[in-house]
């Protein structure tokens, strides 16, 4: 066989190990559980009140 023959093959194994495989959990459920309440920072709070104020005048 020739070089690119077996890189196409192993490219096609990847892609089907990684078709069947599952999410990680970070990228889940489990990332929305722990920080979902989480307190949002002061400095952006007041930029976010600023940019909407700017918006609106």
């Amino acid at each position: 066989m020739k070089k690119t023959d077996l890189e196409k093959l192993n490219g096609l194994k990847i892609r089907g190990r990684m078709k069947n495989a599952d999410t990680p959990d970070r990228f889940a459920k489990a990332s929305s559980g722990a920080h979902a309440d989480a307190a949002l920072n002061p400095l952006v709070a007041k930029l976010l009140k600023k940019g909407l104020a700017d918006k609106q005048s």
